[in-house]
């Protein structure tokens, strides 16, 4: 009987393992595919079919992008800096007094307002400014150079310690006061046209002011007796001098200057240069009672050379309180400078302010206007200029 059941048992058991040896097996599962991602290309929506309302079209929103960074803001080129003003004279002189009025009105016009500095080289009527300007500053507008028309003739004259080219100085304007008057200390004009009276003494620096025309043209044209003394700073010394009596004649375009020691009754003033209007020259409007020298020559005024000398002679005036670039200074510095220039020659305090100390009556050049008005003034005839150191040498003004 055991047997039995251990038989049938064995014979369920086969069976069941051969039923489940014959199920079939689970297919496997795919593995998911990557999905093609296709962007169509925007169209029309279908109009709606009749009778039936559009579906609103959807709202896509744009992915966030990342501001494009911001552009770092840059200076401005004289922020910050300084500018050195290089002056060929004393402390005090008109072109000092012009150069500390820039330098106190510019810069507020120069984006970044730097700091400007006035350094005075009186030395050699300010051909050492002007050779060190030449030869060893850098076009780069942080040193300018206040000029005035000595150094025009200086080179004019060709001198031999002339190292300077004033064409190729970047012109940045110019203000030029109306031209020199020459005054004599009151009581002496008796003696300007006695060769036998003791010679009236006239001050110069080295004897090639504009002014100093006046006397020079006078003792060979007029029959003046003059004898020069060199050697002052600029006008201040001059004055002191006169004052003194230790000099009797000097001349200057500063009409503070003349009216002062005029009204004081110090001096007499004898005759002017003037301007040229019509080919003529005519009298400053704030002197019109002084003659010109062209007037006071009269039948006795001279043509070809030595009015050609005369002429070149006086031209640096036209040009007289002139402010430079060194040679090679870049054009986009060049125009803040002359943009920054021409601002101060119009802000009612500087126009106040030099009509009170230099002058009531001036012009004003700006950049490329000045730049020509100097080379047409160095453009002189070699025979007029020899013709004035002749003059000079003559009148033991210079050494042979």
């Amino acid at each position: 009987m055991k047997k039995r059941w251990f038989l049938l048992l064995s014979i369920c058991l086969v069976l069941i393992v051969l039923v489940s040896c014959t199920q079939p097996a689970p297919a496997p599962t795919a593995a998911p595919q990557p999905t093609a991602v296709i962007t169509a290309q925007p169209t029309q929506p279908p109009a709606p079919a009749p009778g039936r309302t559009a579906a609103p079209a959807p709202v896509v929103t744009p992915r966030p992008t990342s501001p494009a960074p911001a552009a770092t803001p840059q200076k401005p080129y004289y922020e910050g800096k300084t500018i050195e003003l290089m002056v060929g004279s004393a402390a005090g002189g008109g072109t000092d007094t012009m150069a500390r009025f820039t330098a106190a009105y510019m810069p507020k016009y120069i984006p970044g307002k730097p700091k400007m500095i006035v350094r005075n080289y009186a030395s050699a009527q300010g051909v050492v400014a002007a050779n060190t300007f030449m030869e060893k500053i850098k076009p780069d507008g942080f040193t300018l150079l206040q000029d005035s028309s000595g150094t025009i003739s200086l080179q004019i004259m060709r001198e031999p310690i002339v190292k300077y080219d004033l064409r190729k100085f970047r012109a940045v304007g110019h203000v030029a006061r109306a031209e020199s008057v020459l005054m004599i200390k009151k009581g002496l004009k008796g003696r300007l046209t006695d060769r036998n009276a003791e010679p009236i003494v006239n001050a110069t620096r080295a004897g090639s002011e504009t002014w100093q025309s006046l006397p020079l043209w006078g003792n060979e044209f007029l029959g003046w007796n003059v004898r020069w003394l060199p050697g002052f700073a600029g006008n201040p010394e001059m004055e002191l001098a006169l004052r003194r009596g230790e000099i009797h004649m000097f001349g200057t375009a500063n009409a503070y200057v003349l009216n002062r020691l005029k009204d004081e009754g110090e001096v007499e003033l004898l005759v002017q240069i003037g301007s040229i209007k019509g080919g003529k020259f005519t009298r400053r409007p704030d002197f019109p009672d002084v003659p010109t020298l062209e007037e006071l020559l009269g039948d006795k005024k001279p043509t070809g050379i030595p009015w050609q000398a005369y002429l070149a002679w006086v031209g640096p005036g036209l040009v007289d309180k002139n402010l430079a670039a060194p040679p090679g200074t870049p054009d986009n510095i060049m125009k803040i400078l002359i943009d920054a220039f021409e601002k101060m020659t119009r802000d009612p305090t500087f126009v106040a302010n030099v009509k009170k100390t230099v002058s009531e009556v001036y012009d004003v050049g700006i950049g490329k206007e000045t730049e020509e008005m100097m080379a047409n003034i160095l453009d002189a005839p070699l025979e007029a200029i020899e013709y004035s150191k002749s003059l000079q040498k003559k009148y033991k003004i210079i050494s042979d």
